[in-house]
Formats: C-alpha cells, sequence, structure tokens
C-alpha cells in the first residue's frame, strides 16, 4: 500500500510539472502571437522609406537576420493551411506552429539538431495531447485527453516499455498500472 502511495504521489509530481510546463508553452504563444500583431502593425504604420521588407504579401511574412537567412515564416495555403515557423541561426526549425483547414492544429518544438522533442496538438475528433521525445526519437511521456471523457498519461522508458499508464474513465475509475524496473530479489 505504501509503494501506491509513493507511485500516486510521484505521478501528482509529474502532474504538476506537466501542468506548469503547459502554461509555459501557452505564454509562449501568446507571445509569438503578440511579436506577429506588433510587427504587422508596425509595418502598417511605418513611412515606406524607413525598413525594407524582402517579403510581405497577404499569403506569407518573411523575417530575416543580418545575413538574409529566414529566421520566421508565417505562410498560408491555398488549401487552408497556415503555419509560423521560428528557426534558429542555422536555419533548422525550432518552434512550428499550424493549423490545418480540417480544424486540426499543431505545435512542435525541436532541439539544436533539428530533431523534435515536443509535440502538443488537438485533432478535429476533439483529442488533445501532449508528447515528449527524448533525444533518440522515441516517445517517453504521453499525456492525452480522449473524447469519450479519459484521460491517461503514460511513461515509457528508453527500450519503449511502458513503465507508468495512468489513466481516469469518463465514469470516474482510476488505473494505475505500473511495472518495476529492479523488484527486489527474492531470499
Amino acid at each position: 500500500m505504501e509503494t501506491i502511495q509513493q507511485q500516486i504521489g510521484a505521478l501528482q509530481l509529474i502532474v504538476q510539472k506537466q501542468q506548469a510546463g503547459m502554461k509555459r508553452q501557452r505564454f509562449a504563444i501568446i507571445a509569438l502571437a503578440g511579436i506577429i500583431v506588433a510587427g504587422g502593425f508596425v509595418a502598417a504604420v511605418r513611412p515606406a522609406g524607413d525598413a525594407t521588407f524582402d517579403t510581405i504579401t497577404c499569403k506569407g511574412w518573411k523575417v530575416v537576420d543580418k545575413d538574409g537567412k529566414i529566421r520566421i515564416n508565417a505562410s498560408t495555403l491555398a488549401n487552408g493551411d497556415a503555419t509560423v515557423q521560428l528557426r534558429d541561426k542555422d536555419r533548422k526549425i525550432r518552434i512550428d506552429a499550424s493549423t490545418n483547414a480540417n480544424g486540426s492544429a499543431r505545435m512542435t518544438w525541436s532541439d539544436k539538431d533539428g530533431n523534435m522533442r515536443i509535440d502538443a496538438a488537438t485533432l478535429t475528433d476533439g483529442t488533445a495531447s501532449v508528447t515528449w521525445i527524448d533525444k533518440d526519437g522515441k516517445m517517453r511521456i504521453n499525456a492525452a485527453t480522449e473524447t469519450d471523457g479519459d484521460a491517461s498519461v503514460y511513461m515509457i522508458d528508453k527500450d519503449g516499455k511502458f513503465r507508468i499508464k495512468a489513466r481516469t474513465s469518463a465514469d470516474g475509475t482510476v488505473a494505475l498500472p505500473t511495472e518495476d524496473l529492479n523488484p527486489p530479489k527474492k531470499p
């Protein structure tokens, strides 16, 4: 019984950290939207001679650095999709936010090598998830809500084995199966 209480306590700490991370993600999204709106406002009210723009159209917006490398790209496509990408100095996409014409939305964060590390998405069926991926491209944590009212958090070890599967169902039942990595040896 004490082990289950410890696991529940540890899971509560993980959920609190995930909630804090989601607050930071919301702040980043709001800040990005503010930058885009402010940039558009500045471009609209400044006299034409005060700034030079390589591309400003109603279908795309690009921000380049001093070397002419695209660092921010916002665009809409004919099919109704829209995307904003932030690139690092080496032109690797580090943050990609997009909406699709079908109603889904996704935001991904990548590491300095261009490998996706966090993926947050809402899908057209009403599900939502946040997935954390390790440096080797393996899913390690997934938190999701389902359309039927279920919610889950899965933790996976480096070998792809599910170690903790915490789930609450719409009917109120809770499941917390775990697998001990180092079970005690029998005497």
